[in-house]
């Protein structure tokens, strides 16, 4: 993962290191780091289809601190997890980032915005914390359906790579 400072000075944004987180509002007390940490921290209790969702969740909430095309990555993967049902593995990723880096050099329109700020649906990262495993998965999918249902004006963009993927890649 690439250093969240960093990637928010390439785009003018300051990190708060107080309060609540500024993108997704998770109830922090060291803002986006602590988001982070949290994130970081709980990444083990995800596994399988769920790390990917847990990933894409979090990432289209942080839009800011992530690279340019962060977006539309993760709203495909998502809609090819979630709505095309494809079981998700680490060995499909190269073949997806390919898909987009092809379909990004004639549809450079198609650039998938960060939403505004606070608006990358109300739940966030603490609401998964210290759950049990069910009660982590259940609420791990609600998050991921409903942060991929923020971003419903962009799902005609993430349906043109991920169709193309599955074209190449899912026979």
């Amino acid at each position: 993962m690439q250093d969240i400072e960093r990637q928010a000075q390439k785009k003018g944004v300051k990190l708060e290191r107080l309060g609540r987180c500024q993108f997704c509002g998770s109830h922090t007390e060291h803002g986006v780091f602590e988001c982070f940490e949290i994130f970081n921290f709980m990444a083990s209790g995800a596994v399988g289809l769920s790390q990917f969702i847990y990933a894409d969740a979090h990432c289209l909430q942080h839009s800011e601190v992530h690279g340019t095309w962060n977006n539309n990555f993760h709203l495909t993967r998502m809609y090819l997890t979630l709505e095309k049902k494809i079981n998700w593995a680490y060995s499909k990723t190269s073949h997806l980032s390919s898909t987009l880096d092809k379909y990004k050099s004639s549809h450079a329109e198609a650039l998938i915005p960060a939403l505004p700020r606070l608006e990358r649906d109300q739940t966030t990262i603490t609401d998964l914390k210290g759950l049990k495993r069910s009660e982590f998965d259940t609420a791990l999918l609600r998050w991921a359906h409903d942060v991929y249902e923020s971003y419903a004006h962009y799902h005609p963009i993430a349906k043109a790579v991920g169709d193309l993927y599955i074209q190449n890649f899912e026979k």
